[in-house]
């Protein structure tokens, strides 16, 4: 292994230390359960304060009407979890009807019927980051109940933080691998943006494919690295303008394997690495390195692999025309479940019919 080749596997091993997951936001949703049953309400939530947006949203949330309302949002000082916000002052309300301050919007959009609440804010530095709010306890909430949560709201606001900053975490890992990324595809002229444009169709395939969050980010980076290992390609094939002749070509298909060497032993990027070493396999077993076929190709490298082809297909070559969107597609779906995954197929064809790209 080069020097470059290992000064960047170490980059990738110090930054991924830093991501590992901490399970934070397990540890919020366990806490705010705990506590709706702990306090006998029937359902409960914590907002989180965005201070650059100067508004709250969902940062976890319980009960029947979860669903129809995690993307909701608060501007500070709007509402009674926006006062809250705002005075760092706890409220409990007998009946949130008589209250001017509650958003009866919320209940009629998610059809659930809120008739008390104690909302309590979360404080850390003397500031508050975010409140949490428990609704509708039988006979209403009393001051012993006040007096609990504010022994419980310190752990929860440490939570919460380390959530905020989790959050920055990972978004820093994120754009630092893709910096990483762009750098190397830079060393190609021919490919300008196709690192972006892989993570664009990778991820757009794995929503329609209804990946749960996480899934979706360790595939965001396994497709912002797919082409790491290109950093060992010699410059003279890499930047070759003509086809490649057969050495040429066996040479750069070496760039997989290359970039498995680079990200192999870092630690919680196992599966990043499957979609590195394996997005040039073929479900017929006609890819490179190993020869796999569909039922061994591991999920994210069947994803990028798609995302991969629709991308060369569609951009301009010194040797080849770029091809349109609806001509790359026939591509795809001609060589379905003979070449490329027929589900990844049809969830790019979804996500094209669907705008989402």
């Amino acid at each position: 292994m080069t020097t470059e080749t290992t000064k960047i596997k170490g980059l990738l091993q110090t930054l991924s230390k830093i991501h590992s997951s901490l399970k934070i936001e397990e540890v919020l949703e366990t806490s705010l359960r705990e506590i709706v049953n702990l306090l006998g309400s029937e359902a409960g939530s914590i907002w989180e304060v965005d201070e650059r947006k100067g508004e709250l949203f969902f940062r976890s949330i319980v009960g029947s009407a979860a669903p129809r309302l995690r993307g909701k949002k608060l501007k500070l000082g709007e509402g009674i979890a926006g006062t809250v916000a705002v005075t760092g002052k706890s409220l409990l309300i007998d009946n949130v009807e008589s209250d001017v301050r509650w958003k009866r919007e919320f209940d009629e959009e998610s059809n659930f019927k809120t008739q008390n609440l104690l909302t309590f804010p979360l404080v850390t530095g003397g500031r508050a980051i975010g409140v949490i709010q428990l609704l509708n306890k039988p006979g209403g909430f009393r001051k012993e109940d006040l007096n609990l949560l504010s022994i419980l709201s310190a752990p929860i606001s440490i939570a919460l933080e380390n959530a905020k900053l989790y959050t920055r975490i990972r978004k820093i890992f994120k754009e630092t691998s893709l910096s990483l990324a762009m750098a190397i595809e830079k060393r190609d002229p021919y490919t300008g943006g196709h690192t972006k444009r892989v993570l664009t169709y990778s991820r757009a395939i794995g929503e329609m494919l209804k990946l749960d969050e996480e899934a979706l980010e360790q595939l965001e980076l396994s497709a912002i690295l797919h082409d790491i290992g290109k950093i060992g390609i010699p410059d003279a094939v890499l930047r070759k303008k003509e086809p490649l002749n057969d050495e040429e070509r066996k040479i750069i298909e070496r760039h997989p394997v290359i970039g498995a060497e680079i990200v192999m032993g870092v630690e919680g990027m196992e599966r990043i690495l499957e979609g590195i070493k394996y997005h040039h396999e073929r479900c017929d077993g006609s890819g490179y390195p190993d020869g796999l076929t569909c039922s061994e190709i591991p999920l994210f490298a069947k994803i990028i692999a798609i995302a991969d082809v629709f991308d060369a297909l569609t951009t301009q070559r010194p040797y080849k025309r770029a091809l349109s969107a609806e001509e790359a597609l026939q591509y795809l779906k001609e060589r379905k479940s003979r070449q490329f995954w027929g589900p990844g197929v049809d969830a790019l064809e979804k996500a094209l019919n669907s705008q989402v790209l």
